[in-house]
């Protein structure tokens, strides 16, 4: 008996979801590129992280970015359309996330030299922070001027707690989402639109609070920390 294709999507799609519940890492930055974390891990950027923090993994990432497709905010690619190369620094926090939402406000109120806060409202980044907090995710941007390239930073705290809470059986899906073809997309999608009101692409928004900590989850999932996300970028 031959199976027909619509019968191998469904087998598919099953598979994946069933191996969803062991998320693990995926191994993605935040803009979608592929690392192996540094055997000694230590914060490239000078944006210092709050007191206690372990640097866990630091990686590297070029990302081509079409800005009318980034639907939750690209805080890390305000230059617009492009292609942008940097780093991403994950690290884990002792500290309760109330505690790294207040850092992340001194931080916003008085940035660390050479930084300038981004708090225009009334954009795109109403929407990021609106959609951040439903996930249990805050976040604060900056920019930088670095031989005369300006580079976005977006500094995000998370609790993989509250993720596994909005997202639990679904994270393993999204993260294996980049991989899969696109004949098996559109099953997937509308998986992921029944469950989190999004597709696997709005999910993973590479310059998006929400994008940035899902592709840092792998990471941090087994340390029972909080995390804190820096994403470094700047536009080639």
């Amino acid at each position: 008996m031959k199976r027909t294709p619509s019968l191998l999507i469904a087998v598919v799609v099953l598979a994946l979801a069933g191996c969803s519940g062991n998320a693990g890492s995926a191994g993605q930055t935040a803009a979608g590129a592929s690392a192996a974390p540094a055997a000694t891990a230590t914060n490239p950027t000078d944006f210092p992280l709050i007191d206690g923090a372990t640097v866990l993994a630091t990686k590297n990432f070029s990302q081509t970015v079409d800005a009318s497709k980034m639907k939750t905010g690209g805080a890390a690619f305000s230059q617009g359309s492009g292609t942008y190369a940097g780093e991403q620094v994950i690290a884990r926090s002792d500290k309760s996330f109330d505690d790294l939402a207040i850092w992340l406000a001194a931080q916003t109120k008085n940035p660390p030299p050479g930084y300038t806060a981004v708090t225009a409202s009334g954009t795109s980044m109403d929407q990021a922070h609106a959609m951040a907090k439903k996930y249990g995710i805050d976040f604060a941007a900056f920019q930088k001027d670095v031989a005369g390239k300006k580079h976005g930073i977006l500094l995000i705290a998370m609790d993989p707690a509250g993720l596994d809470k909005q997202l639990g059986p679904m994270i393993g899906l999204i993260q294996k989402y980049p991989s899969l073809p696109d004949m098996l997309r559109g099953p997937v999608d509308a998986k992921l639109k029944q469950y989190a009101g999004m597709t696997g692409t709005e999910l993973l928004d590479p310059g998006s609070p929400l994008g940035a900590a899902l592709a840092a989850y792998g990471d941090v999932k087994a340390t029972n920390s909080r995390a804190i996300v820096l994403v470094d970028a700047a536009k080639l």
